[in-house]
């Protein structure tokens, strides 16, 4: 059988330069966001790795190898690469996320709760108070997280169902059944044909109907 011209072009060209091309970076890229997509988070963190080398200010490859990292219990790399992905991209509440997940696995309480309060002072948002509310019930702080809970009720003043709906998740855990009620009627006001809303109250042993919806403002 005789080689064609173009196959021995090619063993000539592979002989001199190898036959292994280096991945381009959008090759990198999707193979590191399968990665992790896919749960395979070695390969994750190794792929994000590399894009890390070339391209440092880059939030998203940063992102993706705190993410990697953090559930292969690198916490130190994992916390390096999502500070800065926070500092390239302060608004983005899934690098925030991660990053104190990061901070509560290290058991480092002091900038969890710097971090997480700070966050929560600046930007006036509900939900990073019902955030630090399930951290600080989660490191046996009921009284701190009771008041956190409060705070991301007056904030949303009644607008959002997943918010009030959250603060009676919370307000169960620690046993404020009544309080509980109180949001899930609030959550009921917001939405009234909400089915989780709905069971939720009968739950509590509440038939969902018109006398079940809040007066007033419920701060």
């Amino acid at each position: 059988m005789k080689t064609s011209r173009i196959t021995v072009v090619a063993l000539i060209l592979c002989g001199i330069g190898g036959c292994a091309t280096k991945p381009t970076t959008s090759t990198l890229r999707e193979r590191a966001g399968d990665a992790l997509w896919q749960e395979r988070y070695e390969d994750a963190e190794s792929l994000y790795g590399e894009l890390v080398e070339k391209h440092p200010q880059d939030w998203r490859v940063q992102f993706g190898l705190g993410a990697s990292a953090m559930h292969t219990g690198n916490l130190s790399e994992s916390r390096q690469a999502l500070e800065i992905a926070h500092t390239l991209r302060p608004q983005n509440r899934e690098i925030a996320l991660d990053l104190a997940e990061v901070m509560y696995l290290q058991d480092d309480r002091n900038g969890l709760f710097l971090f997480l309060r700070d966050r929560a002072e600046a930007r006036e948002d509900s939900r990073d108070w019902l955030l630090l509310a399930e951290y600080s019930l989660m490191t046996e702080d009921p009284d701190s997280a009771r008041a956190c809970v409060e705070k991301a009720m007056i904030i949303d003043d009644a607008s959002s169902v997943q918010t009030w709906l959250q603060a009676a998740t919370l307000s169960e855990r620690m046993g404020d059944l009544d309080q509980a009620m109180l949001y899930l009627r609030t959550a009921y006001t917001i939405d009234p044909a909400n089915t989780i809303v709905q069971e939720r109250l009968r739950a509590h042993g509440l038939v969902p109907g018109p006398t079940l919806a809040m007066p007033n403002d419920p701060a």
